[in-house]
């Protein structure tokens, strides 16, 4: 019940940051998007009939000074009818109206001039005569990275949208055949809006993730768990992939190649690996084994690529080391990993058991998500292709995701469970050592009080001696004044206050029925350890030695040595006991106060980097400290 307090704060805290997230959130989602295709020969409008050919308001022509000359459409968003390198015209009238218009031409390599009325407002080659029927355009030295985007006059409705177009001087079947320019008129603010919406929400998943990856490293420090490790380089290269996916990121950096981001994928992979081999059980050596082969496979696959960037037809072997044979072993190593899952269910516990019934449906949603919000109805396609080519890489990298997210979360669930635990263990050994501490003071008052009524007796009974003058009464009062002065503590160990402490418990224990035996009772005067560690210390031993000996159905008995050896002040306790039970250690660790007394020794012997050593037999149970007295 004491640990309830921590687990509701806990809870608090996070029922905060999720409502204030996804009010954060609310902000994300990117302003309506108002886009308008206009182009000409769309994958969905290539009909058999070129008369169903719609134009969609475009007449497309070649013009020398006032002279037009239309152009013939095949119905598949072609023309014919022009010479080679002849530029062509495609105009029409505005009549859609958007607010902050803008104009979007998707090109590659051909020049265009564009125009509203006769007011020219782009061109590619300002240096020409940009006049429609005078214009020549020369084709691109180069292929273009973005499409053009030309913001549009407010009073540009009705106006007639000319746009000129370069064409090749040259073509390998000798016919000249264009094809206009894909073109799109939307919104400008909701362009600028999805940049924005994109940049935002990638902020915000990259700081969580960032923070979630400083998070583990500090789990690490704290713990020395090289798991810890792994898990936060998979959790910073997942970050570094999101940034590199940003549509705007190739506009600072250039062009790019997709295998880093596949290499990145991969060292992923093998690190998630890595970890749940390493949190498996017996058969984890299968785990192992695929992980180093895929570990392996990466590595080699790397140095091909660095070796090779490219390979030619007659590298086919190369080509599937460092492509294929890396995908391949990573996906064998999640179906094993999924099969060895229920498996490590029934002979491990905690993580496995979650992770055997929340995986599957983590790896569903995955899919789900990929199927609404990235390749839609063809993904299946794309998946059967990809099989069908020798890659596994599509089916394994919209598999990874369920299985990274699964393991992560049940990790940071894990570590919160623990740290509540530790903060529970605290809060409960210092109620302990509190409790030891006052346990120690009625000691120590009682103690006085014995220490004052003998000599406050002794003082009456020599005072009566004095006043007798019966030799038989004054006989009487020296035997009872020589017994007074001879009643000593148990216990001389040199130490004042480790003497009450172990007089006051050993008195206890003689009280209860248990046989209790000093073999040695030496300390120094001094001890390095504050009174209330050495309180906690010495009575936390003695009432597990005590608890433990009156439980017993054997005779009980305590056997206490305390001496010095060397620079080392040592303790030896033991007591009479029954061989442990095999559950015992797993209860102490589902019940808090069972082993409370133990963790409470452990702690002072490691703040004093002291030794503590602990062992059960079939008949006792003994337990020696040894702590440095500089």
């Amino acid at each position: 019940m004491k640990n309830i307090p921590t687990i509701l704060n806990v809870s608090l805290v996070l029922a905060i940051c999720i409502v204030f997230g996804a009010v954060l959130m609310m902000y994300a989602p990117p302003m309506e998007d108002i886009s308008l295709d206009l182009s000409l020969g769309t994958q969905e409008e290539m009909l058999e009939t070129p008369t169903e050919y719609d134009e969609k308001g475009w007449t497309v022509y070649t013009q020398t000074g006032e002279t037009q000359t239309p152009l013939t459409p095949d119905g598949f968003g072609g023309y014919t009818g022009l010479e080679l390198g002849q530029t062509f015209y495609f105009s029409r009238v505005m009549t859609e109206d958007l607010d902050s218009p803008t104009l979007q031409l998707a090109v590659i390599d051909r020049n265009y001039a564009v125009w509203l009325d006769d007011t020219l407002i782009y061109t590619d080659c300002p240096e020409l005569d940009n006049r429609v029927g005078h214009l020549n355009l020369p084709m691109r030295g180069w292929d273009r990275q973005e499409p053009i985007n030309i913001s549009l006059p407010v009073s540009y409705l009705g106006k007639t949208l000319t746009i000129a177009q370069s064409s090749p001087p040259y073509t390998e079947t000798g016919s000249v055949r264009v094809w206009p320019a894909e073109t799109r008129l939307y919104c400008g603010y909701a362009y600028e809006s999805g940049l924005i919406s994109e940049s935002f929400t990638l902020a915000i998943t990259a700081a969580l993730t960032y923070l979630v990856g400083v998070g583990l490293l500090i789990v690490f420090l704290r713990s020395r768990d090289w798991r810890m490790v792994c898990l936060a380089v998979m959790v910073f290269l997942w970050m570094s992939l999101r940034l590199v996916d940003a549509s705007f990121f190739w506009t600072y950096y250039g062009t790019y190649t997709s295998t880093p981001l596949q290499m990145m994928r991969e060292v992923i992979w093998c690190m998630m690996l890595v970890y749940l081999a390493s949190r498996g059980g017996a058969h984890r050596r299968i785990l192992w084994g695929i992980s180093g082969a895929y570990g392996l496979s990466v590595v080699v696959s790397a140095v091909l690529f660095v070796i090779h960037p490219t390979f030619e037809v007659s590298q086919s072997f190369l080509t599937f080391i460092a492509n294929q044979l890396p995908s391949w072993l990573g996906l064998l190593g999640a179906v094993c990993l999924l099969v060895l899952a229920v498996v490590f269910w029934r002979k491990e516990g905690g993580f496995y058991r979650a992770f055997s019934l929340l995986v599957v449906p983590a790896i569903v949603l995955s899919w789900l998500a990929v199927v609404l919000f990235v390749n839609g109805k063809a993904t299946g396609e794309l998946l059967i292709s990809a099989l069908r080519s020798g890659s596994s890489t599509y089916l394994l990298y919209h598999t990874i995701p369920g299985i990274l997210v699964t393991a992560l979360l049940l990790t940071i669930a894990e570590k919160i469970r623990a740290e509540i635990r530790r903060h529970t263990d605290k809060r409960l050994l210092e109620e302990h050592q509190a409790l030891a501490l006052l346990s120690y003071q009625n000691m120590r008052r009682q103690h006085e009080e014995v220490m004052i009524l003998r000599h406050d007796m002794t003082r009456h009974f020599t005072a009566l001696r004095n006043l007798s003058a019966e030799p038989g009464v004054q006989s009487y009062l020296d035997e009872l004044i020589g017994q007074a002065q001879q009643i000593r503590p148990v216990v001389q160990s040199g130490n004042s206050m480790l003497d009450i402490l172990l007089n006051g418990k050993l008195s206890l224990a003689a009280d209860r029925g248990i046989q209790v035996e000093v073999v040695r009772a030496e300390a120094p005067e001094k001890l390095p350890l504050s009174d209330k560690v050495l309180c906690s210390l010495v009575l936390n031993i003695l009432d597990n030695a005590i608890a433990a000996a009156v439980s017993e159905a054997r005779p009980p008995f305590i056997r206490l040595d305390v001496h010095m050896r060397g620079n080392f002040l040592v303790m030896i306790c033991e007591n009479s006991a029954i061989p442990q039970p095999e559950n015992a250690q797993k209860k102490d660790e589902t019940v808090p106060k069972h082993g409370l007394g133990l963790k409470i020794i452990a702690s002072v012997v490691e703040q004093y980097n002291g030794v503590m050593d602990a062992e059960h037999t079939g008949s006792s149970y003994r337990i020696q400290v040894a702590l440095p007295l500089h």
